[in-house]
């Protein structure tokens, strides 16, 4: 599920659809994702620890988006680390509405498990293999709020993974030139002429 990404078309896109209103506008589907995800346990204390400080996210929700990335772009799984970290600090500098929206749409994924697909294990504690399948039912669903839901997901995980020096070999950049690139001017500039001499040169004769 990899694709070449416009990082500043994607920021704008995650941003529209991590917005209460955009789910809403889905209808009923979009109404019982957000009052879903109002009810749903916010606590963490059943989660690892993380060795890497976080900014934004919690113990719980950087879980669910570091698998959810794994699994969407086919990584192995210790690139979730470096990719949560970037997601972490992205998410930090977004508004407190969207961060409320973010916070929501990753507790709906990770206990949408029994509501959608019946299972007792919460999205974390899924295989692979079953990981899988219940992302792909997100990005297949037939309500357009969780299609939405999906698309955002998906949209963190490249932008994680592009921002990602190790990816970009994959893609032929080669890293930014400024400070590995003699970036002085060629220019050839011209010495500085006297005012008085140019109306001397070109006044009437």
């Amino acid at each position: 599920m990899r694709d070449r990404l416009d990082a500043p078309a994607a920021l704008a896109a995650l941003q529209l659809d991590l917005s209460r209103r955009e789910l809403l506008r889905t209808g009923f589907a979009g109404a019982l994702l957000v009052a879903f995800g109002a009810l749903l346990p916010s606590g963490c204390q059943t989660y690892s620890p993380i060795a890497r400080p976080l900014k934004f996210l919690s113990r719980k929700e950087f879980a669910v988006v570091t698998r959810a990335a794994v699994r969407i772009l086919g990584l192995p799984d210790e690139r979730g680390d470096e990719i949560g970290g970037f997601i972490d600090a992205l998410l930090a500098d977004f508004p407190p509405t969207t961060q409320s929206q973010a916070r929501l749409m990753l507790r709906v994924v990770e206990h949408g498990t029994h509501l959608f697909d019946l299972k007792p294990k919460r999205f974390t504690r899924l295989s692979s293999s079953d990981q899988d399948a219940y992302l792909r039912g997100w990005m297949e669903s037939s309500l357009g709020a969780r299609r939405i839901v999906f698309r955002a997901l998906k949209t963190l995980a490249a932008l994680g993974y592009y921002a990602q020096p190790s990816s970009w070999e994959a893609i032929g950049y080669d890293g930014p030139w400024l400070g590995r690139v003699d970036a002085a001017s060629d220019f050839t500039h011209e010495e500085a002429v006297p005012l008085a001499a140019v109306r001397e040169r070109f006044a009437p004769r």
